[in-house]
């Protein structure tokens, strides 16, 4: 489906626009009360300036959010990127694999190992990998279950449990 289709069809761009806001409001709110303050996300969402922009003051209207363990990359939920096109049916979360991502030994070799050892894990949690490239493994979501906060909640806590247990079994 064409870029263009998809974010007229469904809804306008100032919709959009509260829509990523509601999504970003709904996952800050979890991450406060997620219980480890080594889980963060940023601040708010990025908006225009005069800097990077004509018109100033909106929020880029995709879904874009970073979740993080202790200042490092940990998940990251997103509607598209360079490698991953924009779909009607899924967003993307990527798990960062932080001994590959953050790995100060580069060896090919090595770093093979540790890949076929993180998809293993994800595979027996259950996640299907599309993408996997420089430690970030991406998955899908389905877009539905962002319209339901109790769904979305639930997977996103699921999704951050095996982030988080997964970087002690990828080391």
């Amino acid at each position: 489906m064409e870029i263009k289709g998809f974010i007229s069809a469904e809804m306008t761009i100032l919709e959009r626009e509260a829509w990523v806001e509601r999504i970003f409001a709904e996952v800050k709110k979890f991450i406060d009360s997620y219980g480890d303050p080594d889980i963060s996300t940023c601040g708010s969402l990025c908006v225009t300036s005069l800097k990077n922009s004509y018109v100033r003051g909106r929020v880029f209207p995709f879904i874009n959010i970073p979740i993080r363990l202790r200042e490092r990359e940990l998940l990251g939920l997103y509607e598209y990127c360079q490698q991953l096109p924009l779909s009607d049916q899924h967003i993307y979360c990527d798990f960062v694999v932080h001994s590959i991502y953050y790995a100060e030994n580069k060896d090919p070799a090595y770093i093979s190992a540790l890949k076929e050892h993180a998809r293993k894990v994800m595979e027996e949690k259950g996640h299907k990998i599309i993408n996997f490239e420089d430690g970030m493994a991406a998955i899908t979501i389905d877009r539905k279950i962002l319209e339901h906060e109790e769904e979305f909640l639930t997977l996103l806590k699921s999704l951050l449990d095996d982030a988080v247990t997964m970087q002690k079994e990828t080391v």
